[in-house]
């Protein structure tokens, strides 16, 4: 059977383990060798613990014995061929993932994208804390992405925890564990995001909007490396590449005082700004041929692109909402569309339009 196994693949295989030649155990490390994914089911009439343990640490899905019950067969073949499908399934998630999370996913060829993402691969390859400042919209979650999937942690964790908005007590349980529902006590306790990101990376939206009291824990965890779960008495040492952001920029944290200076001091020599999209508009051709790409997806006929009037209405914009700001004005447009025509400046909000004709008209 080894010999087979350069000529197809296969999802799952049924083997004795005591065969003529080579073994069953032989032809799972043979299997797994070739093709890591595979799932190998042994039989045999000689079971001892010994050999069993071999096979499982050889990686084997199920370990059967003889007489066999053709139903338990039957079950045991299509759970592995389930849990092939789902190995298979993450496999094209990960790469989409990361795929859609790399410096060539980034749409702009402007003087400030270029040295956006010349400084974003700089500091992925250096394991230091990273503060992303830049106006809501400007995509802070996903160059957080960037960062970690570039960084040697990128086949971990990059666990998001949104920090505006959310009671301290909710934020203290979803970083540092707690019971399962902050108002039940009485509930299950569960382990906090922090372990969840443990070998990876914990990114901190908004991070300047949680409470002090979490501020002074990250601020404790980045000078020492550990944490008291919930429920521990115990420091436990984490291995977590931290990233913050906030729409509030890196100076006016420092003059504020919400935030500890040691935890600024940790962070400063990874700020990192983001430009505001009034600051690259030359790239804004780019990001409407991008986003109604993504629009014309779910599309029998797509749209054929921007006239010269609209994309010269759109450039003149300043985008207070920057790119997400352009991206909903794409998709909206997009959505109402006939299908196969072009996008016009008739088509462009009152809005958006007049604000530039006023803008650029003659005092």
């Amino acid at each position: 059977g080894i010999d087979q196994l350069d000529r197809a693949r296969f999802d799952v295989i049924l083997t004795d383990l005591v065969m003529p030649g080579d073994s069953g155990i032989d032809l799972l490390r043979s299997a797994k060798e070739i093709h890591p994914d595979v799932e190998v089911i042994l039989m045999t009439g000689y079971a001892t613990a010994d050999t069993a343990i071999e096979a499982m640490r050889n990686g084997a899905f199920h370990y059967i014995m003889k007489p066999l019950k053709i139903e338990e067969v039957v079950n045991l073949a299509e759970k592995a061929y389930s849990q092939r499908q789902l190995q298979r399934e993450n496999q094209f998630l990960k790469s989409e993932i990361r795929a859609a999370h790399h410096v060539q996913s980034i749409v702009g060829d402007s003087g400030a994208i270029l040295r956006l993402i010349a400084t974003l691969q700089g500091i992925a390859g250096v394991d230091s804390p990273v503060l992303l400042t830049g106006e809501r919209g400007t995509g802070r979650g996903f160059f957080a992405r960037i960062v970690h999937f570039h960084s040697r942690r990128s086949a971990e964790l990059c666990v998001p925890v949104y920090c505006a908005g959310v009671p301290e007590e909710t934020l203290i349980a979803e970083l540092f564990g707690g019971p399962c529902a902050v108002e039940d006590q009485t509930s299950v306790p569960h382990s906090g995001k922090m372990e969840l990101a443990n070998h990876g990376t914990l990114y901190l939206a908004d991070f300047a909007e949680a409470g002090q009291e979490v501020l002074a824990r990250m601020d404790r965890f980045l000078a020492d490396k550990s944490m008291v779960p919930y429920g521990g008495t115990e420091p436990v040492l984490l291995d977590i590449r931290v990233i913050a952001s906030s729409a509030v920029p890196a100076d006016e944290l420092a003059q504020g005082g919400s935030i500890p200076p040691t935890l600024l001091k940790a962070l400063e020599p990874g700020i990192v700004r983001i430009p505001p999209l009034r600051e690259h508009l030359e790239d804004v051709p780019l990001l409407l041929h991008h986003f109604l790409q993504e629009a014309n997806r779910e599309r029998k006929k797509p749209l054929r692109g921007f006239t010269s009037s609209a994309i010269t209405a759109l450039e003149r914009y300043e985008w207070p909402g920057n790119v997400r700001e352009l991206r909903d004005l794409v998709r909206a447009i997009a959505g109402k569309k006939k299908q196969g025509t072009m996008v016009d400046a008739t088509d462009i909000p009152p809005e958006i339009l007049y604000r530039n004709l006023r803008r650029h008209s003659p005092q």
